[in-house]
């Protein structure tokens, strides 16, 4: 996680004038009143199968929000950064001046990038108040839902988004707000890992649980209407949406350390250790809710899955896409 100094504590030069008292007071009532509503919708939390979800627009986001989950977020930023060399992008944008990080999580990826970019100013927009309060000064972090209308001030020059690939019910209208919200120049970048597991020998056909777990995955995800199977449609459909420049970097996710190169291999002992966590994150809320399973049934399936992915023999790994585009 990010930690950041503390800073000074100084007093705001304004002053008080002696009749305020009065105003203050209605202005304390009217933040009070807001406080108490912006709990109620946004951090009042739901819990079903042992997790907690969110709040605000329930029931349309199926992956968790607890500590377990916040974790797990920031172990998937720092094998990003594996990944990418510590890089947070491949877009070739230069010195932007609004940024925007969808589905933002705790806020990991917006903190390092207003870091690397303090001229810029950056938002992060999720479900869930699960941001740290320690943030750098350029950062804005807003509760929102990027499958609304979007209603920004003014365009931005670089939008991101990671690891939406199952939390997209109109791929195309996405594709189109972003484009609209982009300023001339600007450049739309999504980084996902498809979900579907591959091997280099022959794995998943020797497997017993897997195949038929990311068949039932990806069932579930499509009858609730946020499909885990698109990513290879994203770049027709930012074309389609208007973004010249579109290109596609898919890059090897081993899972373990049976990979020769050691880059591989360190981020394969990585990745083994989140997907074992993901587990428990991505199947509850599907199989309950959609397939309806019992949580004992879930439990005993989380179990066999996770002990299958240890198998280092069956030479496991995902693929992680990265779309980019360029509105003109």
């Amino acid at each position: 996680m990010v930690v950041v100094a503390d800073r000074s504590l100084e007093i705001d030069a304004w002053k008080q004038a002696e009749n305020d008292d009065e105003s203050t007071h209605s202005e304390l009532q009217d933040e009070q009143s807001y406080l108490s509503s912006l709990t109620s919708s946004v951090v009042n939390y739901k819990y079903e199968n042992g997790r907690r979800y969110h709040a605000f627009r329930e029931g349309i986001y199926t992956l968790p929000n607890d500590k377990e989950e916040q974790d797990q977020m920031d172990f998937v930023h720092h094998i990003y950064l594996l990944l990418l060399g510590g890089a947070l992008y491949v877009a070739p944008i230069s010195d932007p001046r609004r940024v925007l990080d969808l589905g933002t999580g705790t806020g990991l990826w917006v903190n390092d990038f207003a870091d690397e970019h303090p001229n810029a100013e950056v938002f992060g927009t999720d479900l869930s108040a699960i941001q740290s309060p320690w943030v750098p000064p350029n950062v804005i972090f807003e509760i929102d839902d990027y499958e609304t209308d979007w209603s920004y001030s003014s365009g931005f020059d670089f939008i991101h988004s990671r690891e939406l690939m199952g939390f997209i019910g109109d791929h195309d209208r996405f594709m189109s707000q972003a484009y609209e919200n982009l300023n001339p120049g600007g450049w739309l970048e999504m980084q996902t890992t498809d979900p579907t597991l591959f091997s280099v020998d022959g794995g998943m056909e020797r497997a017993k649980i897997l195949p038929s777990y990311i068949a039932n995955l990806h069932r579930a995800s499509a009858l609730f209407g946020k499909s885990m199977t698109e990513v290879t449609t994203w770049p027709r459909r930012m074309v389609r949406a208007g973004f010249k420049d579109v290109q596609v970097q898919i890059l090897t996710l081993p899972i373990g350390t049976w990979p020769k190169d050691p880059k591989l291999k360190e981020i394969g002992k990585f990745q083994q250790v989140q997907i074992a966590q993901a587990v428990g994150a991505y199947t509850p809320a599907l199989y309950t809710r959609v397939l309806k399973w019992t949580r004992e049934e879930i439990n005993d399936l989380c179990a066999k899955v996770r002990a299958e992915l240890q198998d280092r023999s069956l030479h496991l790994y995902l693929k992680v896409h990265i779309v980019i585009g360029r509105k003109p």
